[in-house]
């Protein structure tokens, strides 16, 4: 399978919204978007291997994936997030990654955070 950008990003936003201390969230039964269960399960266990979300997984072996339960997106997560909230440094990340087939989520993530700083530096003036 392959990661979509577009759906971490939609993930992320959604959990954010919608975690609280009291409120888990089982991302198999979720709907964002027209990703298919399958993209978000396979999304937020790679978020989790990330070290980006903190979740609960249950695998049995009647079960065709995981079920995936969101607690909290951890301290690394909501940097990532806060990274490339705006659409604006959203999508120029993703055009300066387009030329390269695959990118880890850490260089996404970095990536994103060097856009960041070079639209605040312009924007500065410096």
């Amino acid at each position: 399978m392959k990661l979509n950008q577009d759906c971490i990003r939609d993930l992320l936003l959604y959990l954010e919204e919608n975690l609280t201390y009291d409120n888990f969230i089982t991302i198999n039964s979720i709907k964002i978007k027209d990703y298919s269960s399958i993209d978000l399960i396979y999304t937020a266990d790679k978020l989790i291997e990330a070290g980006y979300l903190e979740c609960i997984r249950r695998h049995s072996l009647d079960d065709e994936c995981p079920t995936i339960i969101a607690k909290s997106i951890t301290y690394k997560g909501h940097q990532f997030l806060d990274n490339i909230r705006d659409d604006k440094v959203f999508v120029k990340t993703k055009s300066v990654l387009s030329s390269l087939k695959f990118v880890s989520i850490e260089v996404f993530s970095e990536t994103a955070s060097k856009v960041l700083t070079t639209i605040i530096t312009q924007k500065l003036g410096f």
